[in-house]
Formats: structure tokens, C-alpha cells, sequence
């Protein structure tokens, strides 16, 4: 029943008019406006039957005596004026909306009847039958105007809205009837088709990326779901069933993964990203809180523990490196062209590439960064002997020089030391070969390396 609809508004009289009153206004009205006479009956014929007219005494409120009505007199304003709110305003209306409802109690609405009709002189409701009906119809009402609301609403004003009144109950410590949980139970049934959408959308990404889920498509998703899911969990807060049982489901099914790529792939930052995906939306559930804290500080301390990925792979670079210096540099003569061919063919054009990355730290660790420029100087070493076997001193202090750099940032004193003395020792080789050559020729040049390289070993 609008409030055009309400017989007393048709015939424009009050809840305390007898019954020669309404008698009169109705055959007046139907006087001057004979058109409508049909409608001023049934409004006439509503409010004489002490039975009919219950609904409309409950849906009046102009001209009642607040201090006789109030509760049910400002519920009916409320609702009747709930489509001209603006959306603020709306949600307070709501929370009014409950109280006055809450208050509005069968035996409470008799009383107030029978005060009225005591003034218009018809009989007093004898029990609560129809009243009960009717206040069901008024609860139907409103719940017709939340989904109206709910539609009307963009996603992200529907999730907002719903939030804010979580919020209000929550954390003002309201009190809350029926009027509020038939919003959350409108606000759960609208949402459930995106909500089922969005969840499905979430497990697939992480069976079809299992290796890397955490892409911002997935992250998305995650954040949509929990900001439409979060309303109906903080409701269930306040009501106290804390029933998690949809957010759960999405919570344990990324947890899930995060566990496989730790356990079975053994990764560390994809796994640290996905807790800190499970933190940043699920941390205001008292219920998984706890296994969030616990799964960052366990994959936090297991990072610190171990190895970065880009030390790991450095070192394998490196490995190969010497695995291939092993097989194919010799210390011994009668090996000069295959130390050559190596050197030409082999560590030039491609194990010096990856030893001039080692300039990048690439998110290494200080004690990962140093044991890598210690195998760096120990590969430059090795090299710089093995040319000395090929008489070609100068490419043996050119690496001697490559490695005192990197044994520096080592930090191994011993390496350090190797290091600056092959450097000095060749360095002065070179100065004595480069002397001898102008005035002794060629020949005497490669005595004297051989000489050196002699005494060196």
C-alpha cells in the first residue's frame, strides 16, 4: 500500500475521525468529484470495518500523534519517502528503518490502535492476527525497495554501500533486527551470480598458470571477489555465526598453490607473493589471520635462508664455465694450439659475456655477489696460467688483471693477495720482455718468457 493508496489519505481524514466523520468526507468528495465516487466507496467501506482498516491505520502517519505512534508513525515516513533519499542518506534510513521496525511489535502496534480508536470511537483489536500480517506485508515493502536500491546501484556502489553498513554495525556496536539482515540476504542473492562467476574465474587462472598465477589478471580477480564477499563476512561477524565458508573455499584454494610451488616446484617468490596476495584481502577474517602471519614469517625466514634465484643461476653459468676450462685448457707443453683454439673459439666469444654480467647483482645477496667474484677471479686465473703455457704474456696479465678486481670483491684475503702478486709479477714480465725486444729481437723475447715462467712454477 503506497501512501496515495491509504483509504485515510484518499478521503483525507485521521486515524482519530469517528465514523460520521468519514461518512461525511466521503459523500462530500464523492460529491464534488463524481468520477472517482467508486474509489472514495472502497476507501469508505476499508475504514468503517474495524478488521479492513488495520492495514491502513498501520501505513498512516499524517496528522498522528507522535507520542501515541511514533515508532510505526516514523517507519511509515520513512518508507514512504525512501525512493527521494540520495544514496548517504539511504543507508541511515535503513538502519532507522530497523529500529522502528524492531520496535514495532504486534502487542506494541494493538496498544497504540486501541488508543487511537478509543478517540474515533471504534472497537479495539482483540488480538494480533491481522496486525502480524500486516507488519509482515510492511517488512515485504521494504525489502522490495532494498532490491530496487541494489539494482539501481553500480557493482562498485552496490559493494560500497554494503560495506558501509557492515561498518556501522560492526564497529558502532548497533544493534540490528530483520530489516538489516533481509538487506544482507537481498545483497548476498544479487551478488551470488558474480560472486560464482569471479570464484570460478579465480580457481581457473590458478590451474592453468599453476607455475606463475600470480599475473595481475589473477590479482584482479581475487581483489573483486573479496570486496563483493567482504560485506556478507563482516555481517556474519556481527551476527556472530562467522561463517566464512565461500571466502574460505577461494582463501585455502590459492594457499593450496602456494604450498605446491614451495613443496613441488621449490620457489620461494611466487609463493611469497601469493601470502602476501592472501594478507592484503583476507586479513579482516579473525578465522585465517593467524595462518597468514604464520605462512609470511615461514616463507620470509625460508628466503633469508636461501639462495636467490639469479645467485643460482649465476653459479650454474659459472659451473659450465669451469666444467669446460677442466676440459679443455691443458698445463703442460704440447698443448699450445688447443689452449689457443679454446681461448679464440670457446671463452672470448661466450664465457666472457657471462662473466661481464657478474656487474649486475640482479637482487643478490652481499654473500652470494662475493662467492660468485670469487669464481670469477678463480676462473680469470686459470685462464691467465694457461696462456703463460702459450708464451703470450701479455693476455696472461691481461686476465690477471680481470681477476684482481673481482678476488677484491670477493673479500677472500688469500684470493686478494693472488690476485695483486700474479698482476705485479706480470706486469714486470711484460716490462722486461717489451725491454728485451727492442734490443734482442724475437727470440730472445720467448727465452726470457720461458725463463720467468720457469722460475714461476
Amino acid at each position: 500500500m503506497t501512501f496515495e493508496e491509504n483509504p485515510f489519505r484518499i478521503l483525507q481524514v485521521s486515524i482519530y475521525d469517528t465514523k460520521t466523520t468519514i461518512n461525511e468526507r466521503a459523500d462530500d468528495l464523492s460529491f464534488e468529484d463524481p468520477d472517482r465516487e467508486e474509489i472514495f466507496a472502497q476507501a469508505r467501506d476499508i475504514l468503517l470495518n474495524p478488521r479492513k482498516r488495520i492495514a491502513a491505520e498501520m501505513r498512516w502517519f499524517d496528522t498522528v500523534d507522535f507520542a501515541d505512534l511514533f515508532p510505526l508513525a516514523g517507519l511509515n515516513r520513512l518508507i514512504y519517502s525512501f525512493d527521494d533519499l540520495n544514496v548517504e542518506d539511504k543507508l541511515e534510513a535503513i538502519l532507522e528503518i530497523d529500529i522502528l521496525y524492531s520496535e514495532s511489535t504486534a502487542k506494541a502496534v494493538r496498544e497504540q490502535i486501541k488508543e487511537a480508536r478509543a478517540k474515533s470511537n471504534f472497537p479495539a483489536v482483540q488480538d494480533t492476527v491481522a496486525i502480524k500480517s500486516e507488519l509482515k506485508n510492511i517488512r515485504y515493502d521494504v525489502r522490495e525497495k532494498i532490491q530496487a536500491l541494489l539494482k539501481k546501484l553500480t557493482h562498485e556502489g552496490r559493494t560500497k554501500f554494503a560495506n558501509d553498513l557492515a561498518e556501522i554495525i560492526i564497529h558502532d556496536e548497533e544493534n540490528f533486527g530483520i530489516i538489516v539482515e533481509d538487506f544482507f540476504e537481498c545483497y548476498r542473492l544479487e551478488m551470488k551470480p558474480f560472486l560464482d562467476e569471479t570464484g570460478k574465474q579465480i580457481i581457473s587462472l590458478l590451474t592453468k598458470n599453476k607455475s606463475n598465477p600470480c599475473s595481475l589478471k589473477f590479482q584482479g580477480s581475487v581483489i573483486l571477489f573479496v570486496n563483493a564477499i567482504k560485506p556478507l563476512d563482516k555481517f556474519s561477524i556481527a551476527l556472530g555465526t562467522n561463517n566464512f565458508d565461500e571466502s574460505e573455499e577461494i582463501f585455502y584454494a590459492i594457499r593450496r598453490t602456494m604450498i605446491d610451488l614451495h613443496n613441488e616446484k621449490n620457489l620461494i617468490d611466487e609463493p611469497l607473493t601469493l601470502s602476501r596476495i592472501l594478507e592484503q584481502n583476507f586479513s579482516y577474517l579473525p578465522s585465517l589471520i593467524e595462518v597468514i602471519r604464520k605462512d609470511i614469517k615461514f616463507l620470509e625466514d625460508e628466503k633469508v635462508r636461501r639462495p636467490t634465484k639469479s645467485f643460482l643461476d649465476a653459479k650454474a653459468a659459472l659451473d659450465k664455465i669451469q666444467e669446460s676450462i677442466k676440459k679443455n685448457l691443458h698445463f703442460d707443453k704440447g698443448f699450445e694450439q688447443e689452449n689457443w683454439n679454446f681461448y679464440e673459439k670457446i671463452f672470448k666469444p661466450h664465457h666472457e659475456i657471462t662473466l661481464r654480467n657478474l656487474t649486475f647483482k640482479n637482487g643478490m645477496k652481499s654473500t652470494e655477489w662475493k662467492y660468485l667474484n670469487g669464481m670469477a677471479a678463480t676462473i680469470y686465473i686459470q685462464v691467465a696460467n694457461a696462456m703463460t703455457w702459450i708464451r703470450r704474456a701479455d693476455l696472461a696479465l691481461e686476465f690477471f688483471q680481470k681477476a684482481r678486481p673481482h678476488a677484491e670483491s670477493s673479500g677472500d684475503t688469500e684470493l686478494i693477495s693472488l690476485a695483486r702478486k700474479r698482476v705485479e709479477e706480470w706486469q714486470e714480465i711484460n716490462r722486461q720482455i717489451y725491454a728485451k725486444s727492442s734490443s734482442s729481437g724475437c727470440f730472445s723475447v720467448i727465452a726470457l718468457v720461458v725463463v720467468i715462467f720457469l722460475l714461476m712454477f
